[in-house]
């Protein structure tokens, strides 16, 4: 095996991130079906979705009442929630994630050329880093991580696309 500046670096970010979960989010590992929600309009939550069901993790496109989809899914109190969606969808998946127990940990905004962290914890900003410097291959490095929070391997992913996406994560409180 070939070890690289990258990888070195990478996992040296990645780290803190990992430890920012709590041992809740770790012992999940690969279980759960669902890692994710997707805008079904932007291509970068299109490629999102593909990405983690190549991965084998699910991802639910947001139709529809957007308030009662997002309760059925804290409902289920998954570790983590992560999303590509537009803004708006992102501020109310944060709102009613607030009001069940989960905490918006990070948030970037994004297109074809590369994203920008939006708001990040300061345990999450090695996080953060790593997708902001991916470039382009933001949404890969986005979808590596919530793919396997424990384990993340970056995907190769653009958004493809110059409409702008915001990717986010919620975390459950401890």
């Amino acid at each position: 095996m070939k070890v690289t500046r990258r990888a070195v670096i990478a996992g040296a970010i990645t780290i803190p991130a990992i430890a920012g979960l709590g041992s809740f989010a770790l012992s999940q590992g690969n279980g759960g079906p669902l890692a994710g929600v997707y805008d079904p309009g932007l291509p970068a939550g299109k490629r999102l979705a593909s990405m983690l069901r190549d991965a084998g993790r699910g991802a639910r496109a947001v139709e529809g009442d957007r308030i009662r989809l997002a309760r059925e899914l804290f409902a289920e109190k998954p570790p983590l929630l992560a999303g590509v969606t537009r803004s708006a969808d992102a501020l109310l998946f944060a709102e009613v994630g607030a009001e069940e127990g989960y905490d918006l940990k990070l948030e970037l905004r994004g297109n074809r050329h590369g994203c920008s962290g939006n708001s990040c914890y300061a345990e999450w900003n090695p996080l953060s880093r790593q997708m902001v410097g991916a470039g382009p291959d933001w949404l890969g490095a986005f979808a590596g991580f919530v793919a396997n929070p424990s384990s993340p391997v970056p995907m190769d992913g653009g958004a493809g696309d110059e409409a702008m996406s915001t990717a986010w994560l919620l975390v459950r409180r401890a």
